[in-house]
């Protein structure tokens, strides 16, 4: 399988291209690039993105000043911005956005009373802006080669990464970077361009960058459990709240609950599964070529579009087996965590382990044998270290065939979900299927991309007749 050298948590891995099966089907069927970007649902809002000649400034001396604008003020973009704030001595915080305005404003807020950061908010009350088009007004404050924050629903990353791309940004991408395969196929485009500009991109994957994790699997390469066998990855625990939508507009309530529906993060397996899939590809080097899956609605009664269990069985193309296996249902089992076989025994680790550690056997009743030595670092802070220290050093740094890689795997595994087929990775990349293919045009005045039924019920993918080209099909 083609794949390309990427540091990743201080170590160096030849990962898999995520790219080639679509790019190799692009090849047969000669499409010209005209014709591919009208296939793509989210190139109607990235089309104008073409490789310029916008060269980014490098900030080389530590005495140019790195302003960032943060595009999505919520809690995780709350988290990516004392982290950026915190990973260089000379950084501002020049521009925020948010399509809620208590959302912008708090953020500017909170950091100008936290003692450490203070000094670094330069926000002046323009600067400061509201609404679906706040993005763009906020990447057209800065310079090229500042930086840009995109933590929104994941909905939105393409449209964003693609506008960032274009004024010429330095970008920290949140995880999962698409929602569906048409955002995908548009990030390949714009994260060309990316590559053509010499643009630092790095994407939330921060189980990647924590240094125990890296050197783990680091030892599961390099032979410490033996053969490896099989990976299984879990998440159960109790049922998520949806509440009550009161006064709120279903696109309001929808970007305001993000969690509970698939529009605007991919649904529960994409956002929530996306990192501990990611560690076990990581670790086989490899990405699967087939999904084998079911799940749906036991008994969660919400008026949202939330699945409460499910199960894939992926494959790979050397005949290894990766289960994973999630319930988000009360009083069930709680349980979170990915685990490796191998010849020698079993692995834990990734999110929900803490430290991970080898076992003799089959489970962690085994006496344990190994454990990584390096020192324990906060694995989201630097994520953010390492892109800015590549951006002062103009050092080559673009994590986001990693992010589409790690997006492609829970994607395909939904797919074979939602339609309770086995999917092959083929199958899937040919997909233009779009959760929300208008992303570009919303507003609050008008619908959601999905609608609930005169009950306030949201339509629900059924295995059998859902397919890959439209989970919805009835």
């Amino acid at each position: 399988m083609d794949g390309h050298a990427n540091i990743q948590g201080g170590v160096m891995q030849t990962i898999p291209n995520p790219i080639a099966i679509f790019m190799n089907r692009s090849t047969k069927r000669q499409e010209s690039r005209r014709q591919f970007l009208k296939q793509t649902s989210y190139i109607a809002a990235a089309g104008t993105v073409l490789a310029g000649t916008i060269i980014p400034k490098v900030h080389a001396a530590s005495t140019d000043t790195i302003k960032i604008a943060s595009i999505g003020c919520g809690g995780r973009g709350m988290g990516a911005l004392r982290q950026a704030l915190s990973a260089d001595e000379n950084v501002k915080l020049w521009a925020v956005a948010d399509v809620f305005p208590e959302k912008s404003a708090n953020a500017v807020r909170d950091l100008k009373r936290e003692e450490e950061r203070a000094a670094k908010v330069d926000v002046s009350p323009d600067r400061t802006f509201v609404g679906f088009d706040a993005y763009k007004k906020a990447i057209d404050s800065l310079d090229p080669g500042d930086v840009v924050l995109l933590t929104t629903p994941p909905a939105f990353r393409p449209l964003h990464f693609a506008y960032a791309v274009e004024k010429g940004m330095n970008v920290f991408a949140e995880k999962p970077v698409a929602v569906d395969i048409p955002g995908l196929k548009s990030l390949i485009e714009s994260n060309k361009i990316a590559r053509a500009k010499g643009l630092k991109v790095g994407v939330g994957l921060n189980n990647r960058h924590y240094n125990r994790t890296a050197e783990t699997v680091k030892a599961l390469q390099d032979g410490g459990l033996g053969e490896l066998h099989s990976f299984f990855v879990y998440r159960c625990h109790p049922a998520h709240s949806l509440g009550q939508r009161g006064n709120m507009t279903p696109l309001q309530q929808q970007l305001r609950r993000i969690f509970n529906f698939n529009w605007t993060t991919g649904g529960f397996i994409v956002d929530a599964l996306i990192h501990n899939l990611d560690i076990c590809c990581w670790a086989n080097q490899k990405l699967p070529v087939a999904a084998l899956g079911m799940g749906g609605r036991l008994f969660r009664r919400d008026q949202d579009d939330l699945i409460d269990n499910a199960q894939v069985q992926y494959t790979f193309d050397d005949g290894k087996v990766m289960h994973m296996y999630t319930v988000t249902m009360n009083n069930t089992w709680n349980n979170f965590r990915a685990i490796v076989h191998g010849s020698k025994g079993c692995c834990h680790l990734g999110e929900g382990v803490g430290d991970p550690r080898f076992h003799e056997g089959w489970n962690e009743s085994g006496r344990r044998f190994w454990t990584p030595q390096a020192g324990s670092n906060d694995s989201y802070q630097t994520e953010h270290d390492r892109l800015f220290k590549a951006i002062r050093d103009n050092q080559e740094w673009n994590e986001m065939d990693t992010g589409i890689n790690a997006t492609f795997t829970p994607i395909l595994g939904r797919m074979a979900i939602e339609t309770g087929q086995r999917v092959t990775a083929e199958e899937a990349w040919a997909s233009t299927w779009a959760y929300a293919p208008n992303v570009a045009d919303l507003t609050f005045d008008g619908d959601s991309p999905v609608m609930p039924d005169e009950n306030g019920d949201y339509q629900i993918a059924i295995p059998g007749k859902a397919t890959v080209s439209n989970p919805y099909q009835v």
